[in-house]
């Protein structure tokens, strides 16, 4: 979330509701007091690498709607669970083989390589 959802209630919301913490950024006041305990908490230990890794998590949702589609086929909530379960499933898979070939093609290169400059090797030894 950003400065716009600065609010000490969706703090509080955030906090003792869903029993996570709130990673919203205190918005700069002409007021040097900051007011609300939780945005009082957060102005004080603001973790701002933590903050700016959430493009990953944007990111991953986005290749999910962009690969899954945005709509869910399940009508039940229970299914749709499941249903998302599975999307992330497949994308981690994929992209687990996708890595996988991709580091036994760059170890195929490397080996050709290797193989080839010992036969440009042989080939120097006989002529001369």
């Amino acid at each position: 979330m950003d400065k716009g959802y600065d609010a000490e209630g969706l703090h509080e919301l955030v906090r003792e509701d869903l029993k996570a913490y709130s990673l919203i950024p205190v918005r700069d006041r002409k007021r040097k007091r900051i007011g609300g305990r939780y945005r009082r908490e957060l102005s004080r230990e603001f973790d701002e690498r933590t903050y700016h890794r959430r493009n990953l998590i944007e990111m991953a949702f986005s290749v999910l709607k962009r690969r899954f589609g945005e709509s869910l086929k399940a009508r039940k909530y229970r299914y749709q669970v499941k249903e998302i379960k599975i999307k992330i499933l497949i994308y981690n898979l994929d992209r687990w083989i996708n890595r996988k070939m991709l580091v036994v093609l760059i170890e195929e290169f490397y080996r050709a390589q290797n193989t080839h400059s010992v036969a440009i090797e042989v080939s120097i030894v006989f002529y001369l």
